[in-house]
């Protein structure tokens, strides 16, 4: 007989994930929702342009398919990194079926790189054209470019758990950042001449 109960708060993603496959624990889903739940409806709000009302119902869906492919998950592995990639896979079929393409609408707030830019414009009226400037460039991006520069300048990923999430390797998400980092700089360079060799050292 247990006197103490286990503090769930305490336990690892996978330990809690671990519990689920075990027992269908509704508690430890509940604290991964906690833990994930906004970030993850953050990026479905990127990929849709600030569509709140597809994020959510997307967020949804994704718990949905969690408690649906539980038995698949690693416990050895990284939870995050699986979860986004289920993440990265709806959108990839959403937006293959609905043949559209998808905007940033919050990535400057995200982006030290980008932010520091904004900031450093000297009137209100250059920061807001910059910021209109940058969704309008985002959105052009195809969306293999798009989703690598969300995922690492957003969401703050290693080149690494990129690579996983969207299941190809790292030279893949290397070029692919390249491009979309060097063309993204290049249209903004009016803004800030030194943005593209800040972009590229944080990589």
């Amino acid at each position: 007989m247990k006197l103490f109960k286990t503090d769930i708060t305490k336990l690892s993603d996978e330990a809690l994930m671990s519990r689920l496959i075990k027992s269908n624990d509704s508690i430890a889903l509940a604290e991964l929702y906690q833990r994930y739940g906004k970030k993850l409806l953050g990026y479905f709000i990127n990929m849709f342009k600030g569509d709140v009302a597809l994020a959510e119902d997307f967020l949804q869906d994704l718990f949905v398919k969690l408690m649906d492919k539980k038995h698949l998950f690693d416990t050895e592995k990284k939870f995050y990194t699986w979860v986004f990639t289920i993440a990265s896979n709806m959108c990839k079929t959403h937006f293959t079926k609905m043949k559209l393409h998808y905007g940033e609408e919050e990535i400057i707030e995200g982006s030290k790189a980008f932010n520091e830019c904004a900031t450093n414009l000297h009137n209100e009226f250059d920061k807001q054209v910059f910021r209109l400037l940058l969704k309008e460039k985002i959105a052009g991006l195809n969306y293999e470019h798009k989703v690598v520069f969300v995922l690492r300048y957003h969401q703050t990923f290693s080149l690494k758990e990129i690579a996983t999430i969207t299941e190809t390797n790292i030279g893949t998400v290397k070029s692919r950042l390249f491009y979309a980092t060097k063309q993204m700089a290049a249209e903004l360079k009016e803004f800030d001449p030194k943005l593209e060799s800040k972009l590229f050292k944080i990589n």
